[in-house]
């Protein structure tokens, strides 16, 4: 039975996984879940001059957050700076490597397709039991496995301006953006960036905003708080959650989210085809108003999109 539905990644009681890698350390928060290897995350914290080689990836997606730090980014033959509050969207086959500026730098970490927890602790499993076994260079490739996953040679970069680069998302980025009562929404990654699985959406809801979802739905939800607190209620437990949390509430669990001050936070689940359906709903109001006071009509038009939400509200 899954209970864990308020993670503090600062607090280590809620970590499924500590690891100590000498130039970081991780630690996992929820590990793959369902076919796609969803809603894995994690943080990495690096100690300064730390770096990822240049390499790329047969499959898998990953979502980096700098929560706290800076980042000299090679990507696609580009340098480029990141820093705290951006984020990073790495799609299969896109050459990348990383130099961490500063000490304690926060990768924040989302993954889709890739298990990388896996990875990791069969990483560590290695240099812990047979750390001479490394330099065998036959070892190495039988234990790196797939081949097209490559390392690559050191790239010769041109350096640009983040803004440059498609996979940055900096904190004003926004595909598109939709504001309601209480609510303002902006689309940071689209679903045709994650093989149609999600879309990651950066919410901002006044305080008093309360949304519910009583049907019994098949959606992972996974909420990541940035700023604000957030009072919800899962199957009749409540709890507060702050900065630096995740809520994390599996499917078929009926819910309320209600903003108790001004709240900032990230929806990672993403499994609501929400970019379509307020698209949609922006051509109902306009082209058939009267719909909008059919209950049962707009309640299938929700369902179609897998949005559950039974009620929204201002307390």
């Amino acid at each position: 039975m899954y209970e864990k539905y308020l993670i503090d990644m600062n607090d280590p009681k809620d970590w499924i996984r500590h690891w100590d890698e000498g130039t970081q350390v991780v630690n996992d928060f929820i590990l793959p879940r369902g076919p796609h290897e969803k809603d894995e995350m994690s943080d990495t914290i690096y100690h300064k001059d730390a770096t990822v080689p240049y390499h790329q990836h047969r499959k898998g997606f990953e979502t980096f957050e700098i929560a706290a730090g800076s980042v000299e980014c090679f990507m696609r033959g580009k340098r480029f700076i990141a820093h705290a509050g951006d984020i990073i969207h790495i799609a299969p086959w896109t050459p990348h490597g990383f130099h961490f500026l500063e000490e304690g730098t926060i990768w924040r970490e989302l993954f889709q397709e890739i298990d990388m927890s896996g990875g990791i602790w069969e990483k560590n499993t290695v240099n812990q039991n047979f750390p001479e076994i490394k330099e065998d260079p036959e070892f190495m490739r039988i234990y790196r496995g797939d081949p097209l996953n490559l390392t690559r040679e050191t790239p010769v970069c041109e350096t640009v301006d983040k803004h440059e680069m498609h996979e940055v998302r900096t904190p004003d980025f926004a595909y598109t953006t939709y504001e309601g009562d209480g609510y303002k929404l902006q689309l940071k990654i689209g679903r045709w960036e994650t093989n149609g699985v999600k879309e990651v959406w950066h919410a901002e809801l006044e305080k008093g905003l309360v949304v519910e979802f009583a049907f019994p739905h098949c959606n992972w939800e996974l909420y990541y708080v940035k700023e604000g607190a957030l009072e919800v209620e899962v199957m009749g437990e409540k709890f507060v959650a702050g900065p630096n949390t995740l809520v994390h509430i599996p499917n078929f669990h009926p819910h309320t989210i209600r903003a108790l001050e001004h709240t900032k936070l990230y929806d990672y689940g993403g499994e609501t085809h929400l970019m379509a359906m307020l698209e949609d709903l922006e051509s109902i109001k306009k082209y058939q108003p009267e719909k909008l006071q059919d209950e049962a009509a707009m309640t299938a038009f929700y369902h179609k999109y897998k949005c559950f939400a039974t009620k929204m509200y201002r307390e």
